[in-house]
């Protein structure tokens, strides 16, 4: 970061005005300043701008913040710009509430409004005049402005229909890897490296799955499925055909590296024979991971976090030849670009239908687990199947899911990043097999606006705080907090070579203590940092809390060069889509008419699960689709999407 010294001695100054005046209504010069009503909501008055915890913070400096102040973050803000802010939300009120009340009133009650997945509300109130264009400002927001022209597609992706912008959005660490996959190293070395560990299993499968590819003269599911008795498997079988099939097929020096570190090259058929081994050994793995056989132990050899992430298993879809899944970092962000560039919606498509198939084969297998797309189970997966091995009576052991990487690898020493299955993306012009994840850091759909009620003297407030958020200045207050949470002029190199600010040992300190070491949850619900306000986040916070292990995973996507989906992507097809398509009242009264949606989401899911399913195959939905009027949906979004795009 250029200048980073001088930088924290402007922001040492600027801490000592905060000092002095502890808050934004405390001192002459705040009774001075401009006014600034804002009314950010977020469901949850943990995450407001106000300081709402029952016990008090005292900063290092012995500040003292204590419940109704704002939060540091932001009477630094106010005292930085000269503004007296005034947090104007409801504390507990959801921003989708917050808009709707507002909105009767004309917003004319605060300056600014947002809050947590607006962005379409707010678009759709500024092409109806109750929020400025931004773009006629621009000039007196200079380094917004020098942010949208240097990042030209987040521009675009924020531009509704009428071609006016009228948000800011929070703007995640775009062109960065997201969730990755992971797993337990342990359990790969102890299955495939040796007999040391194994121990006698009883457990057998039914094979459904039946492979997909044809890289070799030899298909590994083709071998364990003819090995299989009568289509039933046992963990003897399937190890020892794996474990040939490497050693006959691949030229390495132990058989664990066909799926760890920098050699692993596996595919998804390769994958799923090492999930079989893995669903049919639980008393080897379970003392693996507890020192002794687990009697009963559960294993899933695939999970997802929660089952409000259930979404996130179709992305494995991605490995059947280069399916795209969602066009964003978002389950409900379905739009996709096909290979000639245009608008298509991923879960209408033939070829990811076909491809969903195999999910049902896989798990009728029980490789995946039973529970993850049960909305009424509301269990942390991942806390019970990754970090609580040393819980007395643990029975749920997991050992692959898709996740995010400083959290997931921080909890348990033998969980581990691991590179995707390789896959061919021919809808790209990638014929050769690669390690592409289609997730990556995006644009969110939560921001802000400025009422187009406010005064002049409000605008120019306005517009220095969503200017300050693009400043050098302003993006280390965001992202790090106030200075004095730094160690001032140090930084440290990340692995994509940027140097960021380095925390101090406080910070980790009061987020063991009042968040029970969760930075982020401390920066945002204590110091006012981090909400989902208009700026740019920077991955240097995380990766401040990234365990070695995450490193180690971090290292491997870069060194290996894993693709990933960004707004940047030269072709159509591995670009990522706007969180929003902007939609006119023509464009929504014609969606009027149409029910596309959830309804075929759960059948997908009810036929993959074989819960009461009303189809025989996935493609059966092809017919739901159409009859739901997919055709003018596709027809209405492709025309918004131009208008965004400029088209």
């Amino acid at each position: 970061m250029k200048s980073i010294k001088t930088l924290f001695m402007v922001l040492a100054l600027s801490l000592t005005v905060f000092s002095c005046t502890e808050g934004s209504n405390s001192s002459e010069g705040s009774k001075k300043a401009t006014t600034l009503k804002i009314n950010f909501a977020m469901g949850n008055n943990a995450r407001t701008m106000t300081y709402q915890q029952a016990m008090p913070l005292t900063l290092p400096d012995g500040t003292v913040i204590t419940q109704g102040d704002l939060k540091p973050t932001w009477q630094f803000i106010s005292n930085a710009l000269n503004l007296n802010i005034i947090d104007t939300a409801v504390q507990n009120q959801k921003a989708s509430e917050m808009i709707d009340i507002a909105s009767a009133t004309g917003f004319k009650d605060s300056v600014i409004y947002g809050g947590n997945s607006v962005a379409e509300r707010l678009m759709n109130y500024g092409v109806q005049g109750m929020f400025i264009n931004l773009k006629d400002y621009l000039d007196e927001m200079p380094d917004l402005k020098a942010y949208l022209e240097a990042n030209p597609n987040v521009a675009k992706a924020i531009t509704a229909y009428d071609g006016g912008i009228y948000h800011v959005p929070y703007v995640a660490e775009i062109n960065n890897y997201a969730r990755i996959y992971c797993g337990r190293e342990d359990w790969v070395v102890a299955l495939l490296d040796g007999d040391d560990q194994i121990e006698a299993e009883t457990h057998t499968l039914n094979v459904a799955y039946s492979g997909y590819w044809d890289r070799y003269d030899a298909n590994v599911v083709d071998l364990q499925n003819a090995a299989a008795s009568q289509g039933v498997l046992d963990a003897a079988t399937a190890r020892t055909t794996l474990i040939k099939y490497i050693e006959d097929t691949y030229n390495f020096d132990k058989p664990s590296d066909l799926y760890l570190g920098d050699t692993a090259v596996y595919d998804i058929d390769e994958l799923i024979a090492l999930w079989r081994v893995i669903e049919l050994s639980p008393n080897t793995l379970s003392k693996v991971s507890t020192g002794q056989v687990v009697a009963d132990a559960e294993i899933s050899p695939y999970f997802t976090r929660k089952s409000k992430n259930r979404e996130e298993v179709y992305r494995l879809l991605t490995y059947f030849g280069g399916q795209r899944v969602h066009g964003s970092d978002t389950y409900s962000n379905r739009f996709i670009l096909d290979e000639e560039g245009n608008l298509a919606f991923s879960y209408a498509q033939e070829s990811f239908l076909e491809k969903a198939n195999y999910l049902q084969q896989i798990y009728s297998e029980g490789l995946i687990h039973s529970e993850f797309y049960d909305l009424s189970v509301k269990d942390d997966f991942r806390k019970s199947m990754y970090f609580s091995d040393d819980i007395d009576g643990q029975r749920q052991f997991g050992f692959m899911t898709f996740d995010w990487i400083a959290s997931t690898t921080n909890n348990n020493d033998n969980v581990a990043g691991m590179l995707p299955p390789v896959t061919t993306i021919p809808q790209a012009g990638i014929n050769n097999f690669v390690h592409y994840v289609e997730n990556s850091r995006a644009i969110k759909p939560d921001g802000w606006a400025i009422s187009s009620a406010s005064s002049e003297k409000e605008l120019q407030a306005a517009f220095k705080v969503f200017n300050y958020m693009f400043s050098e200045q302003g993006t280390i207050i965001q992202n790090y907090s106030i200075p004095d949470v730094l160690v001032e002029g140090e930084t440290f190199t990340g692995p994509d070579g940027t140097d960021y600010p380095k925390f101090n040992n406080w910070v980790f300190d009061a987020a063991k203590e009042y968040k029970n070491g969760d930075i982020s949850g401390f920066l945002r619900d204590f110091m006012g940092s981090h909400l989902p306000v208009g700026y740019q986040k920077q991955i240097g916070f995380e990766l401040q809390y990234t365990s070695p292990n995450g490193f180690k995973a971090w290292d491997l996507y870069f060194k290996n060069g894993v693709i990933i989906s960004t707004y940047e992507q030269d072709d159509d097809y591995l670009r990522l889509m706007p969180p929003i398509i902007s939609l006119s009242e023509q464009n929504i009264a014609k969606l009027g008419t149409i029910s596309v949606g959830e309804t075929q989401t759960d059948e997908l899911f009810m036929y993959i699960t074989g819960f009461n399913s009303p189809i025989e195959d996935a493609t059966d939905l092809l017919e739901s689709y159409k009859s739901s009027g997919i055709d003018t949906f596709l027809e209405v979004y492709q025309s918004a999407y131009d208008k965004m795009m400029g088209k």
